[in-house]
């Protein structure tokens, strides 16, 4: 079954022209696109430098107005010219923390695919700082019929023409610090012009406010939601007046599975949450959010109206775009396939996780591997393709649960898979089944259906039947599991091309890697074939210290998706802990310090900083069992109480195996993310005392009230 469908492009030029729109300042157009960007460098050879450094918020721009286009009787789409590199000399006083690459080749795409730029700004609209934080590729291919939104992660760490390595983030606010030609969107398109090597034909931005003010314009949307979702929202979204630093404002928030209605602020913080889950996991939210506003403006008829909302549009919106560009879309919206928009991400696939010098967390492109995705993304599809018909999967929903099949449907098409409803014979089934009834492997999608679906091999029954109404039936039943797992590949450290020197060295990087199985937590660290990272650097009680066999470690440390795990190795003469509960960093125990947001510490403790004390227990007496305490954030202080500890007495000291679980850090972990992160080891060595006496980091120089000076750790 066909349904009306398009790219956010025109959900966001049409949805956001429906309002009765109090004019903002005034809306950036340009009138026409130089393919080649012709200006002078932004500094001065023989000026006294005054650098930014990398990673700095670029000072506010100065505001620009830019002509618009005169109105004209018949608008006409201008052509879109596929943009050459202009200047790319880097600031010759500002020494990179990462070799600048070369130019990555050009992708020339066929003529009749357009790009808009797709921009969310992290302040408001005529505010002169801000980040781009949300950048979506909207690619259109007029003869193939199809639509591609590729998503660009905002931390990737990229060359930006004329300046140095930074944030992707960061370019356009840059450019309009400096007075770039056509503002700091043209700066943003060159940037990712000679980063990723594709063109940029068109933009269009919006602020936050924007977003949600689009959404409850149109009464709310409805959101399939395959994957629950749980993270802090303000108690009272509504409520202007509350105090948002105040942690009692806010509580964890669960999107269920289902097919959820979503106002506007539901909806942007449905798009943006990050703390309990990934980047990677918020850019399809996003992309879901926006297919959502799609579908509710086409159920408005909102396509005939382009001509008369456009002035409201450009009110709310900044964009390049002429009516005549929006116009020429509308035929396609009205004609096409919804399985013919791909959503494709550059995500774990695609990157190597790093941490600057600075300590930021950041995203060092792989160029081989996003070739490949945006050949595949980018490129039209073969005649073949073109010609298919039809649905593919008929879908039964064999359960009581309506929402199973929307959503089993929701996820076929977002694997590019046509399906139809069909009719159940019954609705008790116990187990899902996809049947197959193709007559030849060739061509099969059997394996596809399988990942979209969550299927393995003995849910599928083949019927070879060439009589068959369609190729494939998936019977729904009660254990279908709607949450379409991420594939991703895990990735080490990148080492630089010939002739770039070695990487720059940061802060220490201690890099976890995911266990299978999950180490036993017994005490016993067999398993722990390398504790390669020392704790030996004093912070407290240094003239209490004899020497190394007095209090030192040696550590490791894994992760998977429900535990952090940390094996130490301590050495200790005397082995002495008779605190408990809030005070048993008064004896022998181990500290971990934990920063959620490493790029953002500052010189004080906030609620994004955690402390967790990881008591061994008596081991001499026996009388008390190990524990673990969460000290900070201040308001979450208490035991944590599903912790897994074991420890165990050694010839010179003692052997502790930890599990934290995520959930005492309230996220969700995935591979690449990064935490400021140091590890102390406790000793007291006074028999029947409770006393810190000593305590020894892995990083040089830690303090504890001081985050900057931790070190970093990063999931690989």
């Amino acid at each position: 079954m066909k349904r009306l469908a398009c790219c956010f492009l025109l959900a966001s030029l049409l949805l956001s022209a429906c309002a009765d729109a109090t004019p903002t300042p005034r809306v950036v157009v340009v009138p026409y696109r130089s393919p080649v960007p012709t200006w002078t460098l932004p500094f001065d050879p023989s000026a006294t430098p005054a650098p930014l450094r990398p990673g700095e918020t670029p000072p506010p721009p100065t505001e620009t107005l830019l002509p618009t286009l005169p109105p004209t009787e018949t608008p006409t789409a201008r052509p879109g010219i596929d943009p050459t590199l202009g200047a790319v000399t880097p600031n010759p006083f500002i020494t990179p923390d990462y070799p600048i690459p070369d130019p990555a080749p050009q992708l020339f795409l066929d003529r009749d695919i357009f790009n808009v730029l797709l921009i969310g700004r992290d302040t408001p609209k005529g505010t002169k700082a801000y980040r781009t934080d949300i950048m979506i590729v909207v690619s259109i291919n007029r003869k193939a019929q199809s639509v591609t939104l590729l998503t660009i992660p905002r931390d990737l760490y990229v060359y930006i023409p004329g300046w140095t390595m930074n944030r992707i983030n960061t370019a356009s606010a840059y450019g309009d610090s400096i007075g770039y030609p056509g503002g700091g969107v043209a700066l943003l398109e060159q940037t990712i012009l000679y980063n990723l090597g594709l063109p940029i034909h068109r933009w269009a931005r919006i602020d936050f406010a924007g977003f949600k003010q689009v959404i409850d314009i149109l009464g709310g949307v409805d959101v399939p939601v395959s994957c629950a979702m749980q993270d802090w929202r303000l108690k009272d979204p509504y409520n202007p007046d509350q105090d948002v630093q105040d942690a009692d404002n806010w509580h964890l928030y669960t999107v269920e599975v289902g097919v959820q209605h979503m106002d506007g602020d539901l909806g942007l913080w449905y798009a943006r949450s990050r703390k309990r889950s990934s980047d990677y996991d918020r850019s399809r939210r996003q992309h879901q959010v926006l297919r959502a506003m799609l579908d509710k403006a086409l159920q408005l008829n909102m396509l005939p109206k382009a001509p008369e909302l456009y002035q409201q549009y450009i009110e709310i919106v900044d964009t390049d775009m002429s009516i005549g560009d929006v116009l020429q879309f509308v035929p396609l919206a009205a004609t096409m396939d919804r399985t013919r928009i791909k959503s494709r991400f550059i995500g774990r696939d695609h990157i190597w996780p790093w941490t600057t010098p600075q300590g930021a967390s950041v995203l060092l492109p792989d160029r081989d591997a996003i070739s490949r995705l945006l050949e595949e993304a980018f490129q039209p599809p073969p005649e073949n393709v073109l010609q298919r018909a039809g649905p593919a999967v008929e879908v039964w929903n064999g359960t009581g649960n309506a929402a199973l099949s929307l959503l089993a449907a929701d996820n076929l098409t977002w694997g590019g898979i046509a399906n139809l409803p069909g009719a159940a014979d019954r609705a008790d089934y116990a187990t899902t089944t996809l049947f197959d009834y193709t007559t030849t492997p060739k061509g099969s999608i059997r394996a596809h259906l399988q990942r979209v679906l969550n299927l393995n091999d003995a849910s599928v029954i083949a019927l070879p039947d060439p009589n068959a109404k369609y190729p494939y039936r998936v019977v729904l039943g009660s254990d279908y599991d709607t949450c379409i797992k991420p594939q991703y590949i895990v990735r080490a450290t990148p080492t630089p091309e010939p002739g770039l020197g070695p990487l720059p060295q940061g802060e220490p990087v201690h890099a976890a890697r995911v266990f299978d199985p999950p180490p036993n937590v017994d005490g016993d660290l067999v398993e722990w074939t390398a504790l390669v990272y020392p704790a030996s650097e004093p912070t407290f009680g240094a003239g209490n210290r004899v020497d190394g066999g007095d209090v030192s470690g040696s550590w490791n440390i894994a992760w998977d998706e429900g535990y952090l795990y940390v094996a130490v190795k301590v050495k200790d003469d005397v082995f002495v802990q008779d605190a408990v509960g809030e005070t048993l960093y008064k004896g022998d125990s181990i500290e971990l310090w934990i920063s959620l947001d490493p790029g953002s510490r500052g010189p004080q403790l906030t609620e994004r900083e955690f402390q967790i004390g990881l008591s061994p227990g008596d081991l001499a007496k026996n009388i008390t069992g190990p524990e673990a305490y969460l000290w900070m954030p201040d308001q979450y202080k208490s035991p944590i109480n599903d912790a897994l500890i074991a420890a165990r007495l050694t010839e010179n000291g003692y052997g502790i195996e930890i599990a934290v679980p995520w959930t005492a850090l309230r996220i969700t972990p995935f591979a690449g993310e990064g935490f400021g992160f140091t590890l102390a080891v406790n000793d007291n060595d006074t028999v029947n005392t409770a006393a810190q006496e000593t305590q020894v980091t892995n990083t040089k120089g830690a303090q504890l009230r001081d985050p900057r000076t931790w070190g970093v750790l990063v999931l690989d």
